[in-house]
């Protein structure tokens, strides 16, 4: 790299403060969590469609519960959707991301992030919070009271339309997560039941025989409502 980019590089690394956003409350990041839950919800419902019994046997084969929990899926890919398209065609204040660094939300937001324009992307911003949080209070200050209750009005809906989004995924994939993990060792035991019944039968399930005492220590150890299953 010659002098001259070196310089421009240094110059764009001491002016990222310019631009600060909150880590993780901007909309681009917004923008990316939408788009990752939505790709989410779109696996969990083609891990259960490949075989919906799977499902309907976790729920303790209760079939409107396994159809209720696939469409709560359905439902929210479909409102990610539909808040992304709202963030792109609805008005959103361009001092969105600016208004939550003025009010500090960096303390519990993940911290602060600058424009770099040399790089083209956000980095870390080497100055203090206090000092961050100043500037982005400099450029509200040139908008009139009424334009920041207004902006601040529309910032706040757009932020609290994505946590309740963000809530309801992080419970709903906690549920599924528990689901899967429950079936996966379903399927376990069930293969090495499988394995060693095949064993015994070649041993003619001779009571003294490995594979039988293993098998019959196997299905002992069973939970009795694993039967009922």
């Amino acid at each position: 790299m010659n002098k001259a980019e070196e310089t421009k590089r240094e110059k764009a690394k001491q002016f990222r403060y310019r631009k600060p956003i909150v880590r993780n409350i901007n909309l681009a990041s917004i923008r990316e969590e939408l788009n990752d839950i939505e790709y989410e919800c779109d696996n969990v419902r083609y891990y259960w469609e490949q075989d919906d019994d799977t499902l309907i046997n976790a729920l303790d084969g209760d079939e409107d519960e396994a159809g209720e929990f696939k469409m709560m899926f359905a439902d929210l890919c479909a409102e990610c959707e539909q808040m992304r398209e709202d963030l792109e065609n609805e008005y959103i204040p361009e001092c969105f991301d600016i208004l939550f660094v003025a009010a500090g939300a960096g303390d519990y937001g993940g911290g602060y992030l600058g424009w770099d324009a040399y790089e083209q992307d956000y980095f870390g911003i080497g100055l203090s919070d206090e000092f961050i949080k100043s500037e982005g209070a400099k450029k509200l200050k040139q908008m009139t009271k009424v334009q920041i209750i207004e902006c601040t009005a529309a910032c706040l809906k757009v932020l609290y339309a994505y946590i309740g989004l963000r809530y309801r995924y992080d419970s709903m994939k906690a549920a599924f997560d528990i689901l899967r993990d429950e079936n996966t060792g379903h399927l376990k035991v069930a293969k090495q039941i499988e394995e060693l019944y095949e064993k015994a039968e070649q041993e003619w399930f001779i009571a003294y025989s490995p594979a039988t005492r293993e098998l019959d220590k196997m299905l002992d150890a069973l939970p009795q409502e694993e039967w009922i299953k």
